[in-house]
């Protein structure tokens, strides 16, 4: 029988054959703590601990979508409303765009991302106002790895006043008692925070690249520009957040466990974000077609035979966030190590699958085991 200290011995495995320096796991079922290690090392030389703030890349995106769904339960916007109600200069053929077809990535200006550029929030968006469509809103996909979440970011701050990072501070952050989750790190805090800020690590990360009219796949070295203090301080709705793995855990652990209503007035609003809402639909970036809900991916777009309610996301070639509401299970992963996408996707799926197995060994009903894409 698989236990939580064969996942654990799973992860310093990877970490022995090069995946990643150091790694935090964290893992609850029915909002009771069964794991919660931190393994291997921050930096040369410095263990890495279960408080040091990692990064979590797009592990960030359900808490950007939470907000969202907030302002949707309090009926201050609609689903189908035109992003161009909220963000001005809006343009270059996205007028059709709505608040659905960002948080479906179909909202046809993936190619306008700013995430490692050092732009300003209103330089951002207004770049991406500005930015031509690549198709009709509404009729491809194609994931919006960080353009569609600043905009998502904006509209919140347009309808409620306060910038997304204080919104998610005062609205998800408090009320889910993620006390060591920042949005962009101001950089007198990052003094004051010190080595508990754990940078990234390349561990074989590769892109593709069109080379003298072939495609090549070469090295990522994106930990040069991502440890940067000016990048830390950025705030980055889709893709910013830090924290260690116990925040993002007690995240889904709001979501799941919500009877108090910390995060959404209403239990049907987790349905409604965890629903899917896109399906059979090219995503142009990965060539596949995986389901999709609102800002969240669901079984049948994570790798792994995970629930068929289950609904989470992963971050870029190094992290997951996983709730299964069936199983009360939550399960976070992040590592240091940006390794090669295939690479971590079977790194994700074999985590994925040995926390199922030493949790939830009798589960009942199906699972899926999708051929899925990253995040």
């Amino acid at each position: 029988m698989t236990t939580l200290d064969d996942v654990v011995a799973l992860v310093e495995r990877q970490q022995e054959d090069g995946l990643h320096p150091g790694a935090q796991l964290y893992v609850s079922l029915g909002g009771q703590v069964e794991c919660d290690v931190a393994v291997g090392d921050a930096r040369p030389g410095q263990a890495l601990r279960r408080d040091h703030l990692m990064l979590w890349y797009s592990s960030t995106k359900p808490l950007t979508a939470v907000a969202v769904a907030q302002l949707l339960e309090r009926g201050t916007l609609a689903l189908d409303d035109p992003i161009s109600r909220y963000v001005s200069a809006w343009g270059g053929g996205k007028e059709r765009c709505t608040i659905r077809h960002v948080l479906t990535h179909m909202g046809g200006f993936a190619s306008a991302e700013t995430f490692d550029a050092d732009l300003s929030w209103g330089e951002a968006v207004a770049r991406i106002a500005a930015h031509p469509a690549s198709y009709e809103p509404g009729t491809w996909a194609s994931y919006h790895a960080t353009s569609g979440w600043k905009i998502l970011g904006e509209v919140v701050r347009v309808v409620d006043g306060r910038p997304i990072d204080a919104y998610l501070a005062d609205e998800v952050l408090a009320p889910a008692g993620m006390s060591d989750t920042w949005l962009g790190i101001p950089l007198p805090d990052q003094e004051r925070l010190g080595e508990r800020l754990a940078p990234v690590h390349w561990t074989g990360h590769v892109m593709p690249v069109m080379q003298d009219g072939a495609l090549s796949m070469v090295p990522y070295h994106i930990e040069n520009i991502h440890d940067q203090p000016w990048h830390r301080a950025k705030v980055e709705p889709g893709a910013g957040g830090r924290g260690p793995a116990g925040d993002l855990g007690r995240f889904y652990e709001a979501l799941l466990l919500d009877h108090a209503g910390r995060l959404f007035r209403r239990p049907e609003t987790v349905d409604l974000l965890t629903a899917c809402h896109r399906s059979g639909v090219l995503d142009r970036i990965f060539l596949s077609s995986p389901p999709w809900g609102l800002g969240v991916q669901i079984a049948g777009s994570m790798s792994g035979s995970i629930g068929y309610r289950a609904f989470g996301h992963s971050g870029m070639s190094s992290s997951r966030g996983l709730c299964d509401p069936v199983e009360g299970l939550v399960m976070v992963f992040i590592s240091n190590g940006l390794a090669n996408p295939i690479d971590n996707e079977r790194r994700m799926t074999d985590i994925t699958n040995a926390v199922y197995a030493a949790t939830c060994p009798t589960a009942k009903g199906p699972r899926v085991t999708p051929a899925a894409k990253l995040s």
